[in-house]
């Protein structure tokens, strides 16, 4: 899979809100609503990958994503339920495809590779990132789909609690329980890493800086 770049479209429209692109695309603007695809793609990539292990199928969940967002561009709402609405789409996509035979199933690390941008620092100091963000990437691909879909919903993708709400169609107590689960278990795998703990210096960024895993508390 090749690194995945910004079209100029996206570059084009960066500043503009979601609501500005959503309403400039019921007009017929397509650059605008190719900024909204090239804006979610990688995270919607991400989920789909997560929850099917396959690439392709991830790829296909991006494509039928946007395919019913073009369709039902009309009836989207602008404003803050657009994020949720998309990844409650991919999610439902994600779930009705299953595993297909003789692939070689991917991971999120592998995921991430594609999408991040060059980290600074010196050999050794990448190398030693590079090895953490695959441990606990490693450690979340074995939590269950349920639980896994929170962390990566969360903290690879930023949605906040009550957006994960929508997305997964359950009480915002139930997310925050759901992710208080999977660190708990992060904090199980993990502690199979000498010197590396979850809370809350791990890194699981998606953005090529290395973003810390909130500890417990703060979720």
């Amino acid at each position: 899979m090749t690194r995945r770049r910004a079209a100029p479209a996206a570059d084009a429209f960066e500043e503009r809100t979601d609501r500005e692109l959503v309403v400039a695309a019921r007009t017929g603007d397509m650059p605008a609503f190719d900024a909204l695809f090239y804006r979610y793609r990688d995270g919607i990539f991400r989920l789909g990958l997560s929850i099917t292990k396959d690439p392709s199928h991830a790829e296909e969940i991006v494509v039928d994503t946007f395919a019913r967002a073009y369709r039902a561009i009309d009836r989207l709402e602008p404003d803050e339920s657009l994020r949720p609405w998309l990844y409650r789409v991919a999610v439902n996509l994600s779930y009705n495809r299953q595993p297909r035979k003789g692939i070689t199933f991917s991971s999120l690390d592998d995921a991430l590779a594609d999408v991040m941008t060059p980290e600074e620092g010196s050999p050794p100091i990448l190398a030693e990132r590079a090895e953490q963000r695959a441990a606990v990437l490693e450690c979340v691909d074995r939590l269950g789909d349920k639980h896994k879909v929170v962390v990566v919903l969360h903290y690879l993708n930023g949605l906040n609690l009550a957006e994960i709400a929508l997305v997964v169609g359950c009480p915002v107590g139930t997310v925050k329980s759901r992710l208080h689960y999977a660190l708990r278990n992060l904090r199980t795998h993990l502690s199979a890493h000498p010197g590396l703990s979850v809370e809350p210096t791990v890194a699981l960024g998606a953005t090529g800086s290395m973003e810390l895993m909130r500890s417990q508390g703060q979720v």
